[in-house]
């Protein structure tokens, strides 16, 4: 399967167009850009700074969140099909979907247990208290985006046979 996706004319028109890959590769990485920014700071706001903000207003992040992530994947996917008989074989390649894939869950989490809480606690002007688990989620959300994906992802371009 990954042999025929290199032989697709999407793969065709990144390896061979002098402007795809570079394009490509420039929109994952503002993609990811945006990605990893707030899912940083929503986390730094869920570990206590700036304590003057409610928690509920970074619900506001989630629609940018998810447009930068479909971004992101769908130009992952466009440079994937360039190279995607290497790429599936490479350990480093693997390791930064399994980060993606725990990355979102433990996003999903952060929000669906602290933020969202958090808002409709403070829409009805009531005291949120995150649970015990907030500070734990906002350090892994941080770890697994910040550094494990985009460690990982240098590492497919550097240093891939030695991983």
């Amino acid at each position: 399967m990954f042999a025929w996706l290199e032989t697709t004319g999407l793969a065709s028109f990144v390896d061979n167009s002098p402007w795809a890959y570079p394009f490509l590769l420039t929109v994952h990485g503002l993609g990811m850009a945006v990605v990893v920014g707030l899912t940083v700071i929503v986390a730094v706001r869920v570990l206590g700074f700036p304590t003057s903000a409610p928690l509920g207003a970074y619900r506001d992040a989630l629609p940018w969140l998810s447009w930068a992530f479909a971004i992101n994947a769908l130009s992952g996917m466009a440079l994937f099909v360039a190279d995607a008989v290497a790429l599936s074989e490479n350990k480093s390649f693997q390791i930064k979907l399994l980060s993606i894939a725990v990355g979102l869950l433990v996003l999903a989490r952060l929000f669906s247990t602290v933020i969202l809480p958090a808002q409709r606690a403070e829409a009805q002007q009531e005291t949120f208290v995150p649970p015990r688990s907030a500070k734990a989620l906002a350090i892994a959300a941080i770890a697994l985006w910040w550094l494990s994906v985009i460690v990982s992802g240098r590492l497919v371009a550097y240093l891939a046979a030695a991983v």
